[in-house]
């Protein structure tokens, strides 16, 4: 990916960023930046730009450290799954799954759609039975 030159205006203030993200991916950061810094002005009292930037940047930065944590306490999780599944699957060997045994006399399987032509068993055809020699 090439180099993007970028002028972008902040609240006022205008920088010229460059880099290698494409244009709509920084003026969507841009615009994230710009909303965060709207609504610490128009809420903190007698907020300037420059402290609405350090505002703003110290909660991006307590929301990356946050999920950070929870992304690290979610590996641990997995890893502590993982390593539970190995003991488990070490612990008791795999078995085959038990079939049923029938127990009565064996019964001809028949095709509903038709009636019975003889004493066939098994899978049956839908043909008569002349049609088949």
């Amino acid at each position: 990916m090439e180099k993007t030159r970028l002028r972008l205006n902040i609240c006022g203030v205008e920088i010229i960023v460059s880099g290698d993200t494409d244009r709509q991916a920084a003026e969507k950061i841009a615009d994230t930046v710009r909303t965060r810094m709207q609504r610490i002005l128009s809420t903190a009292y007698a907020a300037t730009t420059d402290k609405a930037a350090v505002i703003t940047a110290m909660n991006l930065c307590e929301e990356l450290e946050s999920q950070a944590e929870e992304l690290e306490a979610a590996k641990t999780r997995v890893a502590e799954l993982e390593k539970a599944l190995e003991e488990a699957r070490a612990a008791e060997p795999v078995k085959a799954p038990v079939q049923a045994v029938p127990t009565g006399p064996k019964q001809a399987m028949r095709n509903p759609l038709r009636p019975d032509f003889g004493d066939q068993t098994g899978l049956v055809s839908f043909f008569a039975i002349e049609d088949t020699e």
